[in-house]
């Protein structure tokens, strides 16, 4: 007989907003979504029992615990290199990593891969990630308080690429396309341009939902926490009050996206042909023609649980209505 092979995972997006946590079972080439857990962290003085307290929900045990890193403190870098083997080129990024790095770098962990070999050319495309010691090892401290141990730290990026290629693993016109992915967060936007399915430029844009929630709070008159309500569920008469404000933003956010595009294109023979989009912030209201507008470019909405089998035992609305919110954590489970 043969043994299945199976394994278990838990994955933390810990977000300024909010706690996305997964549990994870993968069982040959099945991927079931043993429990997961959404928790608003926004309010709260005291992140570290929230973090606790969810963990224990979700009866993770011994198992450890996959997270990721997003914001300035974190740096992706795609450099062409000469073709070479993998030996040499763990000696030469010993030299070269620092030159791309805009960090001290004894003050940080950094890694590095080669994504794809150009043997005509004689080059390849490497990434180059690195993230703060003092960052890392201060959130992998607070996993370590409440009595777990981290197994291994994603760039959210990077994790949102790897949802991204299990949604659409089957999706065959994605051949040597470039498309780009907009996870919409609370504080940061991720921007991934994926090119035949390899990621070649990953950005943390700084105009996320907090910048519509904002204006909303603003031009209505009421608290935040309201204002957050209302960004996504808004009635007639309060979309005519703040359609100016949100269209300002979203022309902000479309200048950044455009800026990374423009730099693509300058570098490469491939234009973009489609913007996936998800996150939170990503239900917005008209957010996804308003893009679409501006950027001169179609939007799809994209669901990450596309592929995933969810427990039965799972409360299905719930994790339904905040799949969008799921990306990072699906993607650091699936590693």
């Amino acid at each position: 007989m043969f043994k299945k092979k199976q394994n278990i995972k838990i994955a933390l997006d810990w977000g300024s907003y909010s706690l996305k946590i997964v549990k994870l079972e993968s069982i040959n080439n099945r991927h079931i979504i043993r429990n997961f857990l959404f928790v608003n962290i926004a309010s709260s003085k005291d992140v570290l029992s929230l973090i606790k307290d969810s963990l224990f929900k979700l009866e993770v045990g011994s198992l450890p615990i996959s997270m990721s890193a997003s914001g300035h403190n974190v740096i992706c870098r795609y450099i062409n290199f000469p073709l070479m083997n993998e030996e040499e080129f763990k000696e030469a990024i010993k030299f070269e990593a620092p030159k791309y790095i805009p960090f001290s770098f004894n003050d940080v962990y950094f890694d590095s891969i080669i994504l794809k070999k150009d043997t005509s050319a004689k080059k390849m495309l490497v990434l180059i990630a690195a993230a703060k010691k003092d960052y890392i090892d201060q959130r992998i401290d607070v996993i370590k308080k409440v009595g777990f141990n981290v197994s291994l730290i994603d760039i959210d990026s990077l994790a949102i690429s790897n949802c991204f290629n299990f949604n659409f693993s089957k999706d065959a016109s994605l051949k040597n396309k470039a498309v780009v992915l907009l996870n919409i967060g609370s504080s940061i936007t991720n921007l991934n341009i994926l090119e035949d399915r390899i990621a070649v430029l990953s950005r943390d844009i700084k105009i996320a939902g907090d910048d519509f929630t904002k204006r909303i709070s603003s031009d209505l008159g009421c608290d935040f926490e309201t204002a957050e309500g209302i960004k996504t569920q808004p009635d007639e008469e309060q979309i005519q009050k703040i359609r100016p404000s949100l269209e300002a933003v979203a022309s902000l956010l479309a200048q950044e996206i455009r800026i990374s595009l423009d730099y693509y294109e300058s570098q490469s023979v491939s234009t973009v042909d489609k913007l996936y989009l998800t996150g939170g912030s990503s239900i917005l209201i008209n957010l996804k023609e308003i893009l679409s507008r501006y950027l001169d470019m179609e939007v799809e909405i994209w669901d990450p649980l596309v592929g995933f089998e969810v427990s039965e035992s799972i409360n299905q609305q719930e994790i339904y209505s905040k799949s969008r919110y799921l990306a990072v954590s699906l993607g650091l489970a699936l590693r």
